[in-house]
Formats: structure tokens, C-alpha cells, sequence
């Protein structure tokens, strides 16, 4: 079972600016006036259009320049058939239809679409044992080769100008013709669920047109294939004219924020936490050489991007040097299989003078702002399945991380002030792991921490004052603290649960807790609907999204859902696909917008309330892994961060500021 996972790092307000992943865990910039538009869009998709009707010689039809097409003509009653790869239709390879034209028992009427999504059910009716079939027209101004990625839930098929497109699972390579060109896609159902979506983008090279973007930084930690090495998963935090960010496998970034120069970058590895002892093994000495030729290449980033050559020798050596400190201790520096978010796809914290950081490899460490490390240790457990994800929590003078056991050290020394056991070190599947982030919460002055899966710790000891079995196993969205209520996302059981918390923390802790159904029946879903990314709560409504793209927002004094929608953010979704597999991250509150992204580079400003009001469409259009067989449409998962008159964005690839 495979799943997307939610980063998230819920922190506590500070004057000075930044502290962490949505700034104070509540997800709300008030003070930020973002942009409502960007873009970035590639000349060949901004030149496509659409017509659902068979177009005349002189027709140009509609835009696409989000590369999703609205318009398609629907064969209904679908005709019966249980494989989409062979023809349903006769002579498909040749098929242009008409609106209204007779084909079998059915006709094709036209439908259009508020999003990629086609869902059939909708469109035709409950699905048997039948094949949808869908047929538009696509204009290309210049011709040539793009890339289709198209979400599909079982049987599916898709035919350009009569022939299937190279490529498969989720992603095709799609030649077009300069003018006009045929689409036929089919899809059977799976389940309870019958769609799929489709969504063009341009292939490397291709030239850009961007609007309201101050700049864009290559980042150095993108890696082939599918999963890509956890790249970009985890967000930047701002502290005063800086960007601190970090990278695969084990970097800390330090940026510029006006232009986004990278100013310097400090390595995290085994090498650098080895204890004194380890120091004096001769496999440590055989280690150095490498240590300083990765140093060479990370101090080199200064000077701007580097070259295919370097990034490959980049990553050639950081495997050499896990290598090498295995070689000194097999079992503290044991390199984990790496997590779906990398061990690098966590949140940084700072407290406005410190940095402290934590990675899926175990290390814990801590620098000043101008990259000099404090302390830095190693505490490494096994892993699990999908790996771990929870960003380090700063509370109470400590740095929390979770890696099977909940750990807390001085933020001063790196001293472990108190372990705890949380769930069994055997086994890639133990009862009450999670993968979001912790909160802080305050009662009656005693500070608390909670856990994804709803565990609520004393943070001065590590005492559980309050467990909430409810939850789950693998709970995956970061839990929020929204004044004297706790609010988390339950996966299995589809539920948001509302906790109030009492005015004095006793042992154990009273908490009142309501819950409410957040599940999307009447909605299409890859595999499960469940909510990786983490609610932000407003006027007394609390927004959430889940990975398919649902809105759904919920009334939090009533426990109650007041809408839900279908949102208009490219879903793409597929097995192979990492911490990007679906819809991840959670919503935020800047200014007076909503900010919703996706995973597949588009993103919605919305007005808040309890009616819909959608104030704005954006996409970044970019391409990752330029060369590599995995190339592709660059991911997105990261949060976002809100400054002034900017937001910050990071892809797997690049982070971007965006506005002037």
C-alpha cells in the first residue's frame, strides 16, 4: 500500500518573523499581501486550444493555457465492454464525432468540465460492465512533442490523431500535429469509481512566459525517477533576509531572499555526527577525502547551478560516504531505506537566533543563522514503512523529533533531556505510527505537545497526559491548535476530529472531543480520499483538502460539513509517484485569500466562507529531471510561505518567489 504523505510542522507565533512550516501552525498570514495571480507557462501549452465539435479550417477554438481540456463529447449510454485497450467503437482510430451523432445504442453528447476530472458517473450514469468514451479536439499553434498526465483509476486508453502515445501508468508522450488534432480517451470503472483526468504540458527545451514572479532558484537535491529522492518536499522558513531550506540527502541551504542566491551549504551526514570515538575508526579516516570533495562541489553552489556533471558526482559521493560510515558502525550509521519524503523532506524551526534541523537518517543538529554548527548527534531507529516524516517541534527550551520514539533535547546543547517509547522498534507497521508533524498547545501555562496520532505529551517531561485510539494507525495530516480546540484528520475512518481542551492540565488530560464525517463518496479518487494536508480554521470554519482535490469545509462549532467541491487544481495521481502521489499540501490563509495548491504546479485563490467564491486560477509550468527516463512536470508538495508583498514556493526542483 502506498500512500502520499503531508509534511507539516506546526510552530508557535514569534515577533521576529518565521518560525516554522504555516509560521505559528495555524496556517493564517494576516499581515501578508501575496499576489493572486502568477504564472508560468510554457509558449507551446499557452498556444493550445480545445473544441469539443469538429472544427472548420479557420476554428481556433478555446484556450487551455492550464493544459486541461473543458470540452468533450461523451458517448451515452456508454457502450458495454470490460477492456479499454481494444476498440469499443468502430474504426476509432479514425473517429471525429459530432455532437448528437449516433454511434451503436448511444449518441455523443457534449459536456464540459470545471476541472481535469471526468467523472463518468456524473456524465453518463452509474457505470456496469461498460467503457466511457470521450472524444475532443486539440490545436496546437507549433506541432510537436508534449506530455500528458492523466490520473486513471483502472482500464484506460487514450489515442492521439488515431494512434496510443509512447509512454504508460499515468504518463504518455504525446506527439502533436501543427493545427488541429484528435483525442479519444476510454476509461472503464473501478469499483464505485469511473474517471480520469488529462492534463497536457510542454517537454524539455521549451521557453517560458512568466508573470508576477520575482525569481527562481535551481535547487541541487532533484534525483531521476519516479519517487525522485524525496526532493522539495520540505518548506523554507524565513528568518529576517534569509531563506533557510532543506536538501537530499542531508544539506542545509541558506539563500538570499531578496534574489535568491544561494549563499552557502552545510552538510548533515553520519560523517559530520560521528561521535569522538568513531572519529579514530580507520574506515572515518578513508571517509575524509570524500567528506572534502563533497564540500568542493556544495561550496560551488555559490556560483549558481551545477552542471549535470557535478550533481551526478554530488550524488556519487554522498553514497560513497554512507558506505564509509557503515564501514565504522553498522548499526548507528545504518542508512535507512529512504523515506517516501527523502531524509531530507522536513520543515527546519528556528527561534530567531538558532536553526535546528532534523533528518530521516536520524541526525539532530543545530547552527546559527550564518551556517556555524552548534551541535549536531545521531539517533537512528528503524524505519517504516513509507519512512518517517515529522519535522522537529521547539517548545518549552527543547528540540522534539519522532522516530519510533519520541525524543527531546536541549535546544542549547543537543543534550537529550527525556525519551519516550511510542511504538514498537519491530516491525514496518507498528500500532499508532504517523507521519505528520507536532503542535504545541498551552494549558493553564503547562506547555503540551501533540501528536499526529492524536497522543498529547507533557512537554517539560514527556509524561502522556491524553491518547486518542480513535485516530488510527498511519495517521498521516499534522494536527492544528486553533486557540482552546485541537483539531486532527483521521485516514482510515474519513473523520476530523474536534477536540476542546480544559482550562488546566491535569493528569490525565480532559478533553471533550466531536467528530465529524470528512469523507468524498460522491467524488472520484485515485485510491483512498484521505487528508494528508492539514486544515486551516477561519471565522469559525475550518477548510480542508484532500488528495484527490475535494474541498471540504466544515462548520467547527456544529461539527458540521458546509460544502464540499470539486477544486480545479490538476490533480495527478499514480503509485509511483512518492510524497507527490495526490494532493498534499494544506491550505493556507493570506491576507484575506485562501491559498490552495496542488501537486502538479496549480493553484486557487479563493475568498473565504460559507459559499464558494473562487477569486483566481495560477500555474507553474516547469519541467524536472530534464534527460532522465522519469523526466517530468515538476511536483509539487511543500507548503508555502507568506512575507510582505511575496510567497514563497518550493517544487522539487526550484523554489520560486512569487510577486514583485
Amino acid at each position: 500500500m502506498r500512500i502520499t504523505l503531508a509534511i507539516a510542522l506546526l510552530l508557535g507565533t514569534a515577533a521576529w518573523g518565521q518560525e516554522g512550516w504555516r509560521r505559528d501552525g495555524t496556517g493564517k498570514y494576516p499581515g501578508a499581501e501575496p499576489p493572486t495571480t502568477w504564472s508560468r507557462v510554457s509558449l507551446p501549452v499557452k498556444d493550445l486550444r480545445y473544441r469539443a465539435a469538429r472544427p472548420a479550417s479557420n476554428d481556433r477554438g478555446a484556450p487551455m493555457s492550464d493544459g486541461v481540456v473543458r470540452e468533450w463529447l461523451v458517448l451515452s449510454p456508454a457502450p458495454e465492454g470490460a477492456r479499454a485497450e481494444k476498440e469499443t467503437i468502430p474504426d476509432e482510430a479514425n473517429l471525429c464525432p459530432v455532437e448528437g451523432e449516433k454511434s451503436g445504442d448511444g449518441a455523443w453528447k457534449k459536456v464540459t468540465l470545471e476541472t481535469a476530472w471526468m467523472d463518468f458517473n456524473l456524465l453518463i450514469g452509474k457505470a456496469g460492465k461498460s467503457i466511457a468514451c470521450a472524444a475532443t479536439n486539440v490545436h496546437s499553434e507549433t506541432g510537436g512533442k508534449f506530455r500528458v498526465n492523466a490520473t486513471q483509476l483502472a482500464g484506460f486508453r487514450i489515442l492521439v490523431n488515431g494512434k496510443p502515445p509512447a509512454g504508460g501508468n499515468g504518463r504518455y508522450s504525446v506527439d502533436l500535429v501543427k493545427g488541429w488534432n484528435r483525442l479519444l480517451v476510454k476509461a472503464t470503472p473501478r469499483d464505485a469509481d469511473w474517471a480520469c483526468s488529462v492534463t497536457f504540458h510542454a517537454r524539455a527545451p521549451a521557453e517560458y512566459e512568466n508573470s508576477h514572479i520575482a525569481w527562481i532558484t535551481p535547487l541541487p537535491g532533484v534525483t531521476g525517477g519516479f519517487y525522485g529522492g524525496g526532493s522539495g518536499c520540505g518548506s523554507p522558513i524565513l528568518v529576517k533576509d534569509r531563506i533557510y531550506l532543506l536538501s537530499e540527502p542531508h544539506d542545509l541551504i541558506c539563500l538570499d531572499k531578496a534574489d535568491g542566491r544561494i549563499l552557502w551549504v552545510r552538510t548533515n551526514s553520519y560523517f559530520d555526527a560521528a561521535t569522538e570515538k568513531d572519529r579514530k575508526a580507520p574506515a572515518y579516516a578513508e571517509a575524509v577525502p570524500v567528506a572534502s570533495k563533497l564540500a568542493e562541489i556544495n561550496a560551488s553552489l555559490v556560483k549558481g547551478p551545477l552542471p549535470k556533471p557535478a550533481l551526478e558526482e554530488k550524488v556519487k559521493l554522498e553514497g560513497e560516504l554512507f558506505k564509509k560510515m557503515q564501514e565504522v558502525d553498522g548499526e548507528a550509521y545504518k542508512k535507512p531505506e529512504t523515506p517516501d519524503v527523502g531524509f531530507s523532506g522536513l520543515t527546519p524551526s528556528t527561534d530567531g537566533s538558532s536553526l535546528y534541523l532534523w533528518l530521516g537518517t536520524g541526525v539532530t543538529a543545530c547552527y546559527d543563522l550564518d551556517g556555524k554548527r552548534r551541535w549536531i548527534r545521531v539517533d537512528n531507529l528503524p524505519a517504516i514503512e513509507h519512512g518517517f516524516s515529522s519535522s522537529p517541534l521547539l517548545v518549552d527550551g527543547k528540540v522534539v523529533v519522532f522516530m519510533r520514539d519520541l525524543l527531546a533535547f536541549e535546544a542549547a546543547t543537543g543534550r537529550l533531556a527525556w525519551r519516550i517509547p511510542l511504538v514498537s522498534h519491530e516491525g514496518a507497521n507498528p500500532e499508532g505510527y504517523f507521519h505528520g508533524s507536532p503542535a504545541r498547545a498551552s494549558v493553564g501555562g503547562t506547555s503540551l505537545i501533540v501528536l499526529g496520532n492524536g497522543t498529547i505529551v507533557r512537554a517539560s517531561d514527556g509524561k502522556i497526559l491524553f491518547t486518542h485510539p480513535p485516530m488510527g494507525k498511519q495517521a498521516v495530516s499534522s494536527p492544528v491548535v486553533e486557540g482552546h480546540q485541537l483539531l486532527l484528520t483521521s485516514t482510515w475512518s474519513m473523520q476530523l476530529f474536534i477536540h476542546t481542551l480544559p482550562a488546566a492540565a491535569g493528569d490525565p488530560l480532559k478533553v471533550s472531543t466531536r467528530a465529524v464525517s470528512v469523507d468524498t463518496p460522491g467524488y472520484p479518487r485515485y485510491y483512498l480520499p484521505w487528508h494528508m494536508a492539514s486544515p486551516v480554521v477561519h471565522e469559525g470554519l475550518a477548510y480542508l483538502v484532500n488528495n484527490s482535490g475535494v474541498l471540504t469545509v466544515v462548520d467547527v462549532k456544529e461539527a458540521k460539513v458546509v460544502y464540499q467541491k470539486m477544486l480545479d487544481l490538476d490533480h495527478f495521481q499514480m503509485a509511483n509517484d512518492g510524497a507527490a502521489r495526490g494532493i498534499g499540501i494544506s491550505p493556507t490563509l493570506a491576507g484575506k485569500h485562501l491559498y490552495l495548491f496542488g501537486n502538479n504546479g496549480a493553484a486557487l485563490v479563493l475568498e473565504p466562507g460559507r459559499a464558494f467564491k473562487q477569486v483566481a486560477k495560477n500555474k507553474l509550468e516547469n519541467v524536472a529531471s530534464v534527460g532522465h527516463w522519469g523526466e517530468r512536470q515538476e511536483r509539487f508538495v511543500s507548503t508555502p510561505v507568506f512575507d510582505g508583498k511575496r510567497l514563497y514556493l518550493r517544487g522539487e526542483g526550484h523554489l520560486y518567489a512569487l510577486g514583485r
